[in-house]
């Protein structure tokens, strides 16, 4: 799903634009209901395009694949691509066979995990902003208590940050509760709630926004969570 539903919002996931459900609107002098401004917002977006502006990390791409897989979209024959690139016609044929087998590959991995009976439980589930997910990730439930038993009172306040980084997911991932999803902060309101945990808030409004909790605008003016 590439967008997230409020009561009163849906907020598209590839560009983060709201669109209020009660809200009926103008587009090119004609008004439109929110369900057919949403709709066509989201049509607007590339799901390819969109994919594809995520980081190698993410989608295992290499970078030569990155340059690839966009010729391949557009439909382009070898010899079209092997000029784009300037390679051989036979090293896009290479390319094209690595792509395939890489394919048979995934779908042949999720099969194998569709027959594991993995407890969701054990593995912290990455967050909707998560840039890298790794091992940090791996905190069963008695793990994640422990640590915010250790690091945070009983009214929410952080005693101190930790320094290991499964430690700091955790910890992180509890005080981006206290911000609403869908609701626009500015930084004052960030800086507020997160002075109320933690007198280094600059500290925890940086790690935040670096390890995809929250999302800023450009200019700083407008934060949400992610």
């Amino acid at each position: 799903m590439n967008y997230t539903e409020t009561e009163d919002l849906w907020i598209c996931g590839y560009c983060g634009d709201e669109i209020h459900k009660g809200e009926i609107v103008q587009i090119h002098g004609r008004w439109v209901t929110p369900e057919w401004h949403f709709k066509t917002h989201m049509e607007e977006h590339d799901p390819f395009t969109e994919m594809m502006k995520k980081p190698r990390s993410v989608t295992g791409l290499t970078e030569v694949q990155e340059m690839l897989l966009p010729l391949l979209h557009q439909g382009l024959h070898d010899e079209e691509i092997a000029k784009e690139l300037k390679i051989s016609k036979s090293t896009v044929r290479n390319h094209r066979f690595r792509l395939r087998e890489k394919e048979k590959q995934a779908k042949l991995f999720l099969q194998l995990m569709s027959h594991l009976n993995l407890q969701k439980e054990e593995v912290m589930e990455p967050h909707k902003g998560a840039t890298m997910v790794d091992d940090r990730y791996h905190a069963t439930e008695d793990e994640r208590q422990k640590v915010l038993a250790t690091y945070l009172t009983a009214e929410g306040a952080l005693i101190s940050f930790p320094a290991k980084e499964k430690k700091k997911l955790v910890v992180l991932r509890e005080i981006s509760e206290y911000f609403k999803e869908g609701r626009k902060y500015t930084e004052k309101d960030v800086n507020q709630i997160l002075s109320r945990v933690f007198e280094d808030y600059v500290l925890l409004r940086r790690y935040l926004i670096e390890y995809g909790f929250l999302d800023r605008t450009k200019d700083g003016s407008v934060y949400m969570r992610r």
